[in-house]
């Protein structure tokens, strides 16, 4: 019972970390705008998923205090959780409140915890039904999409193998895309492309890029992520974002080094999407892979015709402003470090400390109080 309440907490937890990085995620890209200071995409790319990598290893921050916690190096009396400075501030008279109010408010997350767990209040009940049926469907919808996935590679045919990356073409998608296994990754390709060479040397460098900036890798994550978290809106938000940004940083990367005419580059993408479009698309594309072109059609998905449009604009107006690695590093780490920071304000309170005793305390003395009152 103590295992499942500390991973009750630690998901609500995460689900709190999650709207505070991306929160945190459009300050720190609201402060470059003021700045007037427009980062590559690929460096914004960077910042979203190192502000929610931090989110990753907020356990290990947890652990590595617990332990020094333990070990004497840090007081036991050390605390940055916001509930023991808001019992700090009430015992210190800075708010003004019944003792028995404060502490039913204080104790509003533990109930609705136990309702969960105890299944002994119909809040709980209908949490934990709905919990259960939104990750079942989404959980057996990720499982169709891998079988989906599974079907195209096995039905392409192998054209080019370089080390553990294979090329691959196919008759049963219209949009390039890249994908992996945990030993080999993929490059699917259109059969029909084969006959437009500039075409095919674009959707491949594209690909090729993907697999360079480890956006095969996140899709997975979002993937995995998904039945957990279909409830928060932020993670459909977020998800918006990587994908949206991993296309322009891309796109910008090909175009910016010179590889590509901006104006090739740029019919290719319309071309994709007219046979998209055009076509059957049952099996167009599966997830998790990185296509080509966008066609994630799931809750707060950005429209494919606005993305377009986008991806179009940013390719012919390229205009970023020139960042150094140190300057990058100064932005991105304590964003980071707010994250893993935040994550120690929201701990479960420890029962046993001086200030919650006391607080307890009070509120047994009042209660006796109110009895005693009944009781003339």
């Amino acid at each position: 019972m103590i295992l499942t309440d500390a991973v009750l907490n630690a998901y609500i937890n995460a689900n709190i970390m999650l709207v505070f990085a991306f929160v945190l995620w459009f300050l720190a890209r609201f402060a470059t705008q003021k700045l007037k200071i427009q980062l590559p995409y690929i460096l914004q790319l960077r910042l979203l998923n190192g502000i929610f990598l931090a989110i990753a290893l907020s356990p290990v921050a947890i652990m590595a205090l617990t332990t020094l916690t333990s070990a004497g190096l840090v007081s036991p009396e050390f605390s940055m959780r916001v509930s023991d400075f808001a019992v700090a501030q009430y015992l210190n008279g800075s708010i003004e409140m019944k003792a028995v109010e404060f502490e039913r408010i204080m104790g509003i997350r533990n109930e609705i915890t136990q309702g969960i767990l105890n299944l002994d209040t119909s809040v709980g009940v209908f949490i934990a039904g709905l919990f259960s049926i939104g990750f079942t469907i989404i959980l057996g919808r990720s499982m169709v999409n891998i079988f989906k996935l599974r079907t195209i590679l096995r039905s392409s045919y192998a054209w080019r193998q370089f080390g553990n990356l294979k090329i691959l073409l196919s008759d049963k998608t219209f949009i390039p895309f890249s994908t992996r296994s945990l030993k080999t990754r993929y490059v699917v390709i259109p059969s029909g492309m084969l006959a437009e060479n500039n075409d095919l040397k674009m959707a491949l460098a594209h690909e090729f890029q993907h697999i360079r900036q480890n956006d095969v890798e996140w899709a997975f994550v979002l993937e995995a992520l998904h039945p957990f978290f279909f409830w928060n809106p932020v993670f459909y938000f977020w998800k918006r974002q990587v994908q949206h940004l991993r296309e322009l940083a891309c796109d910008q990367q090909l175009v910016s080094g010179k590889r590509f005419d901006a104006k090739s580059y740029c019919e290719c993408l319309l071309q994709v999407c007219q046979n998209s479009i055009r076509k059957e698309d049952k099996y167009s594309i599966a997830l998790p892979s990185v296509p080509f072109v966008q066609v994630d059609r799931t809750p707060f998905s950005i429209n494919a015709a606005t993305a377009l449009k986008q991806r179009i604009v940013a390719i012919v107006d390229p205009a970023v402003t020139p960042i150094s690695r140190k300057a990058f590093a100064c932005l991105l780490f304590p964003a980071m470090a707010l994250v893993i920071l935040a994550s120690l304000t929201i701990q479960s309170p420890s029962d046993w400390s001086q200030d919650r005793l006391m607080l307890s305390t009070i509120v047994n003395l009042e209660r006796l109080e109110v009895r005693n009152t009944l009781g003339q």
